[in-house]
């Protein structure tokens, strides 16, 4: 079950991915952005969704 976890992250990963090149090519915005529309949350977001690829979606499962 683990498993469907780390392609889920994986997922997001290349989504988001997707949303910070539309931001910064198409939209022309930077890190900070103006207000909150930089792509430093996307960012964020992928690095922990790596930590759960990496850590195999942790200790605790709804079902094992």
């Amino acid at each position: 079950m683990a498993l469907l976890t780390q392609f889920a992250a994986f997922g997001l990963i290349v989504l988001m991915l997707g949303a910070i090149q539309k931001k910064i090519f198409s939209w022309h915005t930077g890190f900070w952005g103006e207000k909150t529309y930089g792509w430093h949350y996307d960012l964020m977001f992928i690095l922990i969704n790596l930590v759960i690829a990496s850590t195999d979606g942790g200790q605790y499962l709804l079902l094992k």
